[in-house]
């Protein structure tokens, strides 16, 4: 009797949250006004609250990586080529550019070499516009 006394007192109320959905973990974000009010506008037009919408976009949204580490190498090794061009420039100032001609040619075409590494390592491909009418009015 005690057993149906005991399951009758639980009937009431809202059910267990499972563990898997429980929220347990916060983070904190900061955005400034601007961008803060834009979220608000989103998530309103969205239908949700701001934390439900940010929670969404955050697990399901699209992360875009800055660069590679092929990008980067060629980046420090355009930094370095910076480097060299100044010093050059200072010499070239100090002991006329025809002692420097060279060196500065030189430079000037591992740079162009450099540059078309980078942009082959970054090309990226447009997604194709087949099957898609473009407005011509």
């Amino acid at each position: 009797m005690t057993n149906v006394q005991e399951q009758d007192k639980r009937k009431g109320g809202r059910p267990p949250t499972g563990r898997v959905r429980k929220l347990s973990k916060s983070v904190t974000v900061k955005f400034s006004k601007p961008s803060y009010e834009a979220l608000k506008l989103r998530a309103r037009k969205a239908n949700r609250k701001l934390a439900e919408y940010i929670r969404e976009s955050a697990l399901n949204g699209e992360v875009v990586s800055g660069h590679n580490t092929e990008t980067v190498a060629i980046a420090k090794n355009l930094i370095g080529m910076a480097n060299n061009l100044n010093q050059l420039t200072k010499l070239s100032h100090q002991k006329g550019f025809h002692e420097t001609h060279v060196y500065v040619v030189d430079l000037l075409r591992r740079l162009k070499e450099i540059l078309g590494e980078y942009r082959q390592a970054s090309y990226k491909p447009k997604p194709s516009s087949m099957g898609r009418k473009e407005d011509t009015t």
